[in-house]
């Protein structure tokens, strides 16, 4: 390894690589340059992550209101608890419906800008912040329905729901073929 000193005076260590970069520098730099290069294909990702990560993603509404339906039961909510909650989402469900619309809508023009033959990086950078204020509206509407939901629970039911749907999201993971947690 050898010291030289450029023009400026500032000096710089030759590593014997080409160029004096060394070869963990070279492949830090292709790692970050592939990061970003696949940063715009996520992007087009992000909106149905999250979007199903809300019980919007593939089996749409029914899934989820069976999930519900699932958890309470698990909790030993009564009929009238069950009736309650099913009021809650039945009276959000006009208000998410046009969202996943949407953000359905969103996930295609984000995936067509992203395959033209030349990629307008700012129609691109609006459409993700169109999806991410459409996923914010839907996750505060969901937030909403959470909040209410708990209310009519007792508090032992509501620890028994989360525990259900952590193992229903494990096994929905592992049934995916994902890692799980």
């Amino acid at each position: 390894m050898q010291t030289t000193e450029n023009s400026t005076g500032e000096s710089s260590m030759d590593h014997g690589q080409p160029g004096g970069i060394p070869l963990a520098a070279r492949r830090t730099s292709r790692r970050r340059w592939w990061a970003v290069a696949l940063g715009a294909v996520a992007a087009a990702g992000l909106t149905f992550s999250v979007a199903r990560a809300q019980g919007f993603g593939g089996h749409g509404p029914f899934m989820m209101k069976e999930r519900m339906e699932h958890a309470l039961s698990a909790a030993g909510a009564t009929d009238a608890q069950k009736t309650q909650i099913h009021a809650i989402w039945d009276g959000l469900r006009p208000q998410l419906k046009p969202l996943r619309h949407q953000a359905a809508d969103l996930r295609r023009q984000i995936g067509e800008a992203i395959a033209a033959p030349t990629i307008d990086k700012g129609r691109v950078e609006a459409l993700r912040k169109q999806s991410i204020d459409t996923m914010d509206r839907v996750s505060a509407l969901m937030t909403q329905g959470m909040m209410s939901s708990a209310q009519v629970l007792s508090p032992e039911q509501r620890q028994a729901v989360l525990k259900q749907l952590e193992q229903d999201r494990h096994h929905r993971r592992h049934a995916d073929g994902g890692e799980g947690e």
